[in-house]
This record gives C-alpha cells, structure tokens and sequence, in this order.
C-alpha cells in the first residue's frame, strides 16, 4: 500500500474523512492505571472521553460512571463507607452504589425505607487487573476476553516478563498513533537519541509496504532498500558531516527488516514482521530474535489528551537472562528509551496543527492505518446488521 504522492488535504480536521473517531475506538480493552495507584480511596480517570471511577474493594475492583445520578456529584470523591459489600457511597447525599451492577442500593440521607425507583443507578465498566495494570473496556457491547485485544507477549504473561510506562501527551490520540505507523521519521527525529547518537544513522528513503497481519488484527510494515547517507544539490550531506564523526559503533540491527529466511522471530515464532499498528491502537515492535517486543498502547483519553502506555517485554529463558533483562531496562532503557527518546516525539507532537497536511511516500504507514480502522475496527452486531460498516467505509474514500 502506497500513499497518494503529495496529496494536500484542507479541512477543520484532516481525519475527518479518515473514519477514524476523534475519541478513539470503542468496544476495546485499554490500560489505564497502575495497580498500585489505586488505593483505598476511589480514583477518577478518563478513557474515550468518557469519567470513569476505579475503587477496590475486599481485593477487587469495580469501576463505575463518575456522576452520581441524583445530583450529579463525582463518585470519585466518595468512599467505600461499607468495606466488604462492593458498594461506593457519593459524597453529597449518601447515595450509595453496588460496584456490580451499578444500581443505588441505599439513600443515606433519607433513610433505609426510602423508595428507590427501577434502573437507578449508575453505569458499570468491565474491569480487570493484568501485568499490575487495570484495563477497563469502553463499548456498547458484551466485553470480549481481555487476551483478545493483546498481543501474545502481554496476553501469556507466564511466558514473559517486563515492566510498564506511561506518558501523558497533550493532543488527540490520532494523532499519536500516526507517528508510531514507521512513518520514516526516527531517522531524522531520533537521529541523536541517546541510544543512537553513536550508531550509524537509520536507511532513510526506504520502499515501505504495509500489509494485514496474520492474525488479521492490524497491519504489518515491511521495508527494503534504503540509504544511510546521501547528498544533496545545493545543501550537502545527510547526515552533515558535523553530525557524523562521533557514530563510531557498529549498528545494532535496529534499523533493519527481519530476514523471513533466517531471524528466530520467523523461523521460530512465527512473527512475519519486526514492526506492526494493532487494533486499537497498539504499535508492536520486535527484534529479529523474537525474544524482546515493545508494546506502545495509545490510550485516548479526550480530544485533546492522550495516556501514551509503554510495556517491554522479554520471553523467559531462566534466573540470569531474566537478570540482566531487569538491569538493562533499568538502567538503560527506561531513560534512554521510555523517556528521552520518547520526549522528542512528545515536544513535536503536542505541537502538531491537524487543519491540513500533504501526504507523500513517507505515509505509507499511515495512509494504511487509517483505510485499516475505517474498515475494521469492532462494532456491536446491531451497528453492523444497520449497515453503518458501510457509512465508515465511504467517510474513509
């Protein structure tokens, strides 16, 4: 799949045509919170612009609209006044709500034989702990297993270990996950990154393909050729040779494709590709031994914020390995990678104006995308038996 060479778009918004939401796709599992932040008292949070509130009761946890429906008060501000029966009490009146079924199961303030009408109460969210993070669903269907909506190296945590990150951007979540569909830009953006100023600089000028996964739930991107130096009439060299003298080290591979002929991650694993956009908006990252993948979960939050959640992770291949795995994100990756190579996304990024842009062979990637999530981001069955797959489709032509 290439992308239309040069093709200016004008409108309020760009992906307005796109079929890509503004608050991002709903009917997904999402990570939201660390475990640990979660505490005895209720914590807002916010996904798909809709207010959510987390409590954790007699060890579990349940998580309810954040608008009490008598005066409109934010549960989050209440309690869990009765520890052990799953219930949250708003603040403002002693409403109190079941963490199960979201029904009022009381009115304090008018006493245990007040009348309480049918269906008052709040709405629920399917809630789960997973990897010490809670995931919450957000849809207007049944919620499917939580493994269905992650990669295999999130999903079969016996067989991996890792640790987990996250960001907060200010700007749409579309925006976010654009950047992350190899759209060419770490050669140059990246380019004196801490873990690569010393490297010679990515291929630029690559032939990028992008093509459906195996497992038919995103896109995989694959890319030939490349230089990793050039120059250019009237301006010199790139990278300048001011910029070249200190990459002393030998690449680390990073910049390459995997070899379908030889790297483990085929042959062995069954990954055909080293870089990957995964419903719902995931970006899959791999090395060629199969044995490392990054997972970077675009989290949206509203339309003009995102949660960025970062998990690494490698396979388990005993004590030692798991070892120097834990020192080297520790020590090195964490900073290098979740924070400063990181950051210089983030300072262009939450500057990005979306009226118009020019697409041109570097978007490939995320021309792919975006056809990608108009035609197949999950819907209830009722969206798809009144025909509104079809109403994305043509918004996306």
């Amino acid at each position: 799949m290439n992308a239309p060479m040069s093709t200016p778009i004008t409108s309020p918004d760009v992906y307005a045509r796109t079929g890509v939401p503004e608050t991002g796709l709903r009917n997904y599992w999402y990570p939201v919170l660390a475990g640990w932040r979660l505490g005895k008292k209720p914590r807002a949070v916010k996904i798909l612009n809709e207010d959510i509130v987390l409590f954790r009761d007699a060890g579990k946890i349940h998580a309810l609209q954040d608008r009490c429906p008598h005066r409109g008060a934010q549960l989050s501000q209440g309690s869990c006044m009765y520890p052990g029966s799953g219930t949250l009490t708003c603040p403002y009146h002693g409403w109190t709500f079941s963490g199960e079924s979201g029904n009022c199961v009381a009115k304090l303030m008018e006493g245990p034989e007040a009348v309480i009408a049918p269906g008052t109460g709040v709405k629920t969210y399917p809630v789960k702990e997973h990897l010490g993070v809670i995931w919450l669903f957000v849809g207007d269907m049944e919620a499917v297993p939580l493994s269905d909506d992650q990669p295999e190296c999130l999903a079969k945590d016996a067989e991996w270990h890792g640790f987990s990150t996250w960001r907060t951007y200010h700007c749409n979540w579309r925006v976010l996950k654009d950047n992350l569909c190899h759209d060419l830009h770490a050669p140059f953006l990246h380019r004196n990154a801490p873990e690569l100023i010393l490297q010679p600089v990515f291929p630029h000028a690559v032939q990028l393909a992008a093509e459906p996964t195996a497992d038919g739930r995103g896109i995989g991107y694959k890319a030939r050729g490349g230089i990793n130096k050039a120059d250019y009439p009237g301006l010199g060299q790139f990278p300048p040779a001011r910029e070249s003298w200190y990459r002393r080290l030998k690449p680390t591979g990073r910049g390459k494709d995997i070899d379908p002929t030889k790297s483990p991650a085929v042959v062995k694993y069954g990954y055909l590709h080293r870089q990957s956009s995964l419903l719902p908006g995931i970006t899959l990252i791999g090395r060629p031994s199969g044995n490392y993948f990054m997972c970077r979960w675009v989290v949206p939050i509203d339309e003009k914020t995102t949660l960025f959640y970062t998990f690494s992770r490698y396979r388990r291949q005993g004590a030692v390995s798991t070892m120097l795995q834990k020192l080297q994100w520790i020590f090195w990756l964490s900073w290098t990678h979740d924070w400063l190579f990181s950051d210089q996304d983030k300072r262009v990024l939450e500057k990005v104006k979306t009226q118009r842009e020019t697409l041109s062979r570097t978007d490939a990637g995320v021309s792919a995308w975006r056809r990608f999530v108009a035609d197949h981001a999950r819907r209830p069955p009722s969206a798809r038996e009144t025909g509104q797959d079809a109403a994305h489709r043509a918004a996306a032509e």
